[in-house]
């Protein structure tokens, strides 16, 4: 259904269109709720390209930037990197005062349809909406049995690193409302994507049920297997699973001309199989996969026990970096991955060749790229025993990283030790007022000395307890930091630089650096 069709709906017939008319041609297929609008947040994970493809639309009253159209033009511009088609906007004149100039234009720019519900109307609710609209697209899904012509026609308009299986595959489950996998003839798992997204069921039991191409019941689940050809010969099975409902012949069908012409018109290579694909599954966490594709790479997955996530500030020379790692590093470890996982270089490494120490080489790493002036950092894991425990420090990487950066940005190596200690710290923030005076009471006595606190910071937490190089980071003399922390034991009535009061200093000005950054920014 075209977006422009939905505002002719009850609860959006007094809605207004503000800005990127153009984009109401597009088709809806979604609807969800965009509660956070912290575009740090929204980058490290509450949007993921890789699963949007361009039909979703987004509600939301922008509540926690309301006062900041900044932040309210940036939250547009990442919705629309992330392939959302328009957002409805609520509480205009109750919570955002007005609908700024500056977000209509950035609207048309994008052909960002920002369709604005009735000004000052505190009694709005987002349910009325949402079932409308969800409602509208199920009822035309069901009169609408023929989809394949219309999936297609969106397929060939995504950008290219979107146009692949996986995407298909989960266009696919959000139409058809179930479970599909893509084997080989030897029924190796190629690509999964489940319906939901956290669904259990166990796939590779359910293919060992899957006996023929007749649609099955087993176990209240039903199930299906038709072939895909590729030159004339059966290339791979596709196989679908679906819970509480019977597949339909009609949707079998569909769904196998969807994959046989995605894979004769964009999936010619779909059966190379590449060290990238591999980064993939293991920061994924797809056990199988990964097997599968460590076996056809001749790569010893289990032996990987370190790993690097490096972020290169400016994209145009990630690919060079990466490129450059390849080469350094293949001479010194006997397993290396080192692949591009969006933004970031992941790099996997087993024990090395000569067991030298990967802080050290980490350390030459980044001496090389500041000599190349090639701005980065390099978070460490080392010691992983599981994907498990790879796929859980990518994800603490990424919703920490920001935090770490405000409370070490002297630094561009870090480590886990670093993300555990940024997480509690903020945590005890988030817990709120009462946590926080609680945390910064060793404080107390300096919240008169600005120019204290800062070099209590800079000492403890950049140049952990040297005094010569937090003169250096501060442009003044050594003896200078010296009287300086001569001065602040004396206010504080103990020794900062000694154990244990270092740990409890320590802990309070890194909050105090984290607050205080948190409001600059």
């Amino acid at each position: 259904m075209k977006f422009k069709a939905l505002l002719s709906l009850p609860s959006l017939r007094e809605a207004e269109v503000v800005a990127g008319e153009a984009g109401l041609e597009k088709q809806v297929t979604s609807i969800s709720v965009l509660e956070q609008s912290n575009v740090t947040k929204l980058n490290k994970g509450l949007f993921n390209q890789a699963d949007q493809y361009g039909s979703e639309v987004v509600i939301s009253g922008l509540m926690t930037i309301s006062h900041d159209v900044d932040a309210q033009v940036q939250t547009i511009k990442h919705l629309h990197h992330e392939g959302e088609i328009g957002l409805i906007l609520y509480y205009v004149g109750v919570f955002i005062p007005e609908v700024d100039q500056r977000l209509i234009e950035i609207c048309n720019e994008l052909n960002f349809p920002l369709i604005v519900m009735p000004k000052g109307e505190p009694s709005l609710r987002y349910s009325e909406v949402i079932y409308e609209v969800i409602e509208v697209i199920v009822r035309q899904e069901m009169e609408d049995a023929s989809f394949s012509k219309q999936m297609l026609e969106q397929i060939s308009k995504l950008p290219t690193s979107q146009r692949n299986a996986d995407t298909m595959l989960k266009m696919l489950t959000d139409r058809t409302r179930s479970s599909i996998v893509l084997t080989d003839i030897r029924d190796q798992i190629l690509n999964t994507e489940t319906w939901p997204r956290i669904n259990t069921l166990d796939l590779v039991y359910m293919i060992s049920q899957t006996t023929n191409s007749d649609i099955q019941e087993v176990e209240e689940v039903s199930i299906v297997k038709r072939p895909i050809y590729h030159n004339g010969m059966e290339a791979m099975q596709l196989y679908m699973f679906k819970e509480n409902q019977p597949l339909t012949e009609n949707m079998v069908k569909q769904t196998a001309e969807v994959v046989q012409i995605f894979m004769n018109l964009w999936g010619q290579n779909h059966e190379i199989v590449n060290t990238q694909e591999l980064v993939k599954a293991i920061l994924h966490d797809e056990s199988v996969k990964m097997r599968r594709l460590g076996a056809i790479l001749h790569i010893d997955v289990g032996s990987i026990s370190n790993v690097w996530f490096i972020h290169v500030a400016k994209p145009a020379l990630r690919n060079e970096v990466m490129e450059w790692l390849k080469e350094e590093l293949s001479l010194r470890f006997n397993v290396l991955l080192v692949e591009l996982f969006g933004p970031t270089i992941a790099v996997f490494m087993d024990a090395g060749k000569m067991h030298e120490n990967i802080e050290t080489i980490a350390f030459e790493v980044s001496h090389h790229l500041q000599k190349e002036k090639v701005k980065h950092t390099i978070v460490q894991y080392l010691g992983m025993n599981t994907t498990t425990d790879v796929q859980a420090a990518y994800i603490k990487m990424e919703e920490h990283l920001a935090q770490v950066e405000l409370l070490y940005p002297q630094q561009v190596i870090f480590t886990q030790l670093h993300f555990q200690f940024a997480t509690e710290c903020e945590k005890i923030i988030v817990e709120g007022e009462r946590s926080i005076r609680q945390a910064l009471v060793p404080l107390q006595p300096l919240m008169q000395h600005e120019e204290l606190l800062d070099t209590l910071a800079v000492f403890l937490l950049d140049a952990e307890n040297h005094y010569a190089k937090a003169g250096e980071l501060l442009f003044v003399h050594m003896n200078t930091i010296k009287y300086r922390i001569k001065r602040i034991n004396e206010i504080v009535h103990y020794s900062v630089t000694k154990l244990p009061e270092s740990l409890t200093y320590y802990r309070a000005i890194a909050i105090w650096r984290l607050l205080k950054n948190t409001e600059k920014g």
